[in-house]
Parts: structure tokens; sequence; C-alpha cells
């Protein structure tokens, strides 16, 4: 009965240890995405920032690896995307993503180059996303805490799920916006995805 015990613990730890290390990949890939970030984006802001086009690049070479953008707009779209054609559904994708990556590179042309920190993996929730916190500070000093959430993809791929930025679920609030917008064009979800690249047009 002792062996079976001993064994049982044996599996148990050798198990965890495998757990524990598909997490260090999800931080890995954040680490690297950061250091990504400093290099082609913050440490070059004074370029970057006079050329648009450019910063969008270079934004879109770093997070399209990591980012299951078709993915993310499925969650986003919520109930309403099984009602969605495929035209559709790329639309609103490509829309998502022309705004995330915009969005992205204009607060990172924000940021202090010094003071970017990938903090240890914390205690995880019992989901499959690994929550990878970062803490990053504002030329002006004010901090910012962003939390990425890892999806296992297999094959050690991890790719981004949802971000929340000083404690804003982007993922919940875009998918409540989109409801707004399904509402205030009576369901029409062509018309909705429209007032929704407006929307988010205004804001990136």
């Amino acid at each position: 009965m002792l062996k079976i015990a001993n064994v049982l613990l044996a599996v148990g730890v050798m198990f965890s240890s495998l757990l524990w290390a598909d997490d260090d990949i999800a931080r890995d890939t954040v680490v690297s995405v950061v250091d990504s970030f400093r290099t082609r984006i913050v440490a070059d802001k004074a370029v970057l920032a006079k050329d648009p086009a450019l910063l969008i690049s270079r934004v879109d070479k770093i997070l399209t690896p990591v980012v299951d953008f078709d993915s993310f707009a499925k969650k986003v779209m919520g109930k309403y995307y099984r009602r969605a054609s495929p035209e559709q559904r790329i639309r609103f994708a490509t829309v998502t993503k022309d705004t995330l990556i915009n969005t992205y590179g204009s607060s990172l042309l924000q940021l202090d180059p010094d003071k970017i920190k990938v903090l240890p993996l914390g205690p995880q929730g019992r989901g499959k996303e690994v929550k990878v916190d970062v803490n990053f500070q504002m030329d002006s000093g004010s901090p910012l805490d962003i939390s990425f959430y890892m999806e296992d993809y297999g094959n050690n791929s991890w790719k981004l799920s949802n971000v929340v930025i000083s404690n804003i679920n982007f993922g919940l609030t875009f998918r409540k916006q989109f409801a707004v917008m399904m509402q205030q064009n009576k369901n029409d979800i062509g018309l909705a995805i429209d007032a929704w690249r407006e929307s988010l047009a205004k804001k990136s």
C-alpha cells in the first residue's frame, strides 16, 4: 500500500512539474513580445511617432504571430457569431485586428523603455488560460499594469486570448459594446459592424 502511495505521489509531482513547465512557456512568449515592444517600438518611438504606417507595420509583425484574431473576434461577437455570414465574420475580425494594433501602437509610444517588467507567474485559475502580469510605466511616471491571458494552442504554441489593462477587461468590454451596437442597429449584423468600426476608430 505504501509503495502504491509513493508511486502516485511521484506521478503527481511529475504531472504538476509538466504543467508548470507549460506555464513557463506561456510566460516566455509574453517576455518575447514585451522585449520586441521595448526594442522595436518604444526604443524607436521618436521615429515611429512621425511615421504611423511604419508603427502599425511593426506592431502587426509583433502581435500577429501570437494573437488569434479570428478567435478573439468570435468571443467579442458572442451569441451573434453563429448568425453572421462568413464574410461578416472576416470583416469583423479585420476591424477588431486593425483597432487593436492601432491602439497598441499609439499606447506603446508613451511607455518608458527602462520601466517594463514581466512578473514571475503567480497562482493560476482552474481554466485553460495562463495569466502573465507585466508592469509598465508611462513617460509621465504613471504606472500601467497589464495582464496577458495566454491560451495553449498545442505544440508549445501559446497565443493571446485576452488582455486586462488597469483592471479593464478588453475582451468583456468589447463584447458588451458590440451587443449595444446590435441593439442600436435593430440586430442587423452588417450595420452593427459598420457602427463598431466607426466607434473604435474614434477611440484608437
